[in-house]
């Protein structure tokens, strides 16, 4: 936890409400952690090791420190990307209702995740639709204040 810069400003109380939160996973060397186009049932930060994002247009590489999938969980949609360990790596694994209930009781949090993803998204993960991720952070910003959402193209909050 020490090792991931999302929490380098948290207290120890907001430390263990995320500690309980987490389960640790360790994958091997070429493991695929997240495949394109399944549910996103979780987001991870790597506890130690590395992996690569491969995305339609560019692969990246997180090491140390760093999460992923968080794009999704908040989207409530499919994975954009597969995900695979480059050497063994350790990772801790949030569910994505606790991510959200995460979120909803540490704002400051929630603001941080938000920033992160912005700052990912950076116009490269606009879809035919739109830039749905924008949108939907936004959704994700009024559902945690308590506000009702219209429902569009059928999708479910």
């Amino acid at each position: 936890m020490a090792r991931v810069p999302l929490f380098a400003d948290l207290n120890a109380v907001e430390i263990a409400d995320i500690m309980r939160l987490l389960r640790a996973q360790t994958v091997e060397s070429g493991a695929i952690i997240a495949r394109r186009g399944e549910p996103a049932h979780s987001m991870y930060f790597i506890a130690a090791g590395e992996v690569e994002i491969d995305l339609p247009q560019r692969r990246l590489r997180l090491g140390v420190g760093h999460f992923f999938g968080e794009i999704a969980v908040l989207r409530r949609a499919r994975r954009s990307a597969n995900v695979s360990a480059i050497g063994r790596t350790s990772l801790l694994v949030l569910d994505a209702h606790d991510f959200r209930a995460l979120m909803a009781r540490q704002p400051h949090l929630a603001d941080r995740v938000r920033t992160t993803v912005r700052d990912r998204v950076g116009g490269e993960l606009v879809t035919s639709h739109g830039d749905l991720v924008t949108e939907e952070i936004a959704d994700a910003e009024v559902e945690e204040r308590g506000e009702s959402l219209p429902s569009v193209g059928g999708a479910s909050h």
